[in-house]
């Protein structure tokens, strides 16, 4: 089946597609369906966290990667270097444990 959207609907489809992260054929094939009577689409708002919370993650691993080459690079650190490493460091356990605990 071909249909045509204009290009403002096709703008609010994708759109819509990209907040649902979906594809717009299944978008489509489940708004068809919803008018037929058939069951809805569900959007599980945990998978939408789920993707926000891996992305913080992912920072979190960088930054724990630069704090790593500083430590392992053989420079003598000033005791104030030193003192913001340990403050990062327990920075990025908070938000790890904030993370976790979102998850569960």
């Amino acid at each position: 089946m071909v249909f045509y959207l204009d290009f403002n609907d096709k703008i609010l489809l994708n759109n819509q597609c990209e907040l649902l992260q979906v594809k717009a054929s299944f978008y489509i094939r489940q708004c068809v369906l919803e008018k037929l009577g058939k069951p809805i689409l569900e959007v599980k708002q945990k998978q939408l966290e789920t993707k926000n919370y891996i992305l913080q993650l992912f920072k979190i691993g960088n930054n724990l990667n630069q704090i790593s080459r500083k430590l392992n690079s053989g420079i003598k650190l000033k005791l104030t270097d030193e003192d913001l490493i340990i403050s990062d460091i327990e920075e990025l356990k908070k938000h790890i444990i904030d993370i976790k605990s979102k998850l569960n």
